[in-house]
């Protein structure tokens, strides 16, 4: 195929897909996709009549064109965000008309020359995709370095420690009560003094009582769980501010 017939497939599947994006219809998805892929296949191939002065064998010419091809999305992407316009599909598609217009310019305006030996053709396989794909994720990366990263959200986080992270079933409290170690995690957040609760059932297990949290530091502190009233089944709720642990237990005496 002629290189000004690619273009006019190029033109035909991206506009068809375009214009499927602007009227909606039944069944759009089963054919944007293949128009895509028909576009993307265009413009892997431009890409080597671009680039490529020898012509390489089928196979390896059609393993370029559909390595480059694909490749040529994250491109569009890309040139879309480091110009500012939002990547959405429409935008994208534009870009890629562009693309594949500047490669066929490029194709059309570059003469060939003869076939290279096999050895050129085996060199033009392995130099090509590296080179579009160190293009690619290097300008990637190094657009993503300069982009503004906001600050990760701080947390803190409550968590049975010891002995009790091994809680896999209803514990049953002494009268005297019971100490069970807790792990307290902060990260990300300032220090902050919070308070400190037990919650048997649906009744507190007495007042809070304000507890320090550091900045950025993992500590253990020891709760006492009074008895639950009788031995049935109660939930029981350690929580610091919002953050919060919970087991079950029962007390010593019948239900």
């Amino acid at each position: 195929m002629t290189t000004p017939r690619l273009l006019g497939a190029v033109a035909v599947a991206l506009g068809g897909h375009a214009l499927g994006m602007l009227t909606p219809f039944p069944g759009r998805p089963l054919l944007l996709g293949p128009l895509l892929l028909v576009a993307l296949a265009a413009i892997g191939e431009l890409w080597l009549r671009a680039l490529v002065r020898d012509e390489p064998a089928a196979v390896t010419r059609i393993g370029l064109a559909v390595t480059t091809g694909l490749l040529s999305l994250p491109l569009a992407a890309l040139a879309l965000h480091l110009a500012g316009v939002p990547i959405r599909a429409l935008s994208l598609t534009v870009a890629l008309a562009v693309l594949a217009a500047s490669l066929g310019g490029a194709a059309l305006l570059r003469p060939r020359s003869p076939a290279a030996p096999d050895l050129g053709r085996t060199l033009a396989a392995l130099a090509i995709p590296t080179v579009v794909a160190l293009v690619i994720g290097g300008a990637a990366t190094f657009a993503y370095a300069r982009m503004p990263h906001p600050p990760q959200p701080g947390y803190t986080s409550v968590a049975l420690e010891g002995w009790a992270a091994g809680i896999d079933h209803p514990v049953t409290i002494p009268a005297r009560g019971l100490v069970v170690p807790v792990r307290v995690r902060s990260a990300g957040e300032p220090r902050a003094v919070v308070p400190l609760a037990v919650t048997v059932g649906a009744r507190p297990a007495g007042p809070p009582r304000p507890v320090a949290i550091p900045a950025n530091t993992t500590r253990v502190l020891d709760v006492r769980v009074p008895a639950p009233p009788d031995g049935c089944l109660h939930r029981i709720a350690i929580s610091l501010g919002a953050a919060s642990t919970v087991f079950y237990g029962k007390g010593p005496s019948a239900c």
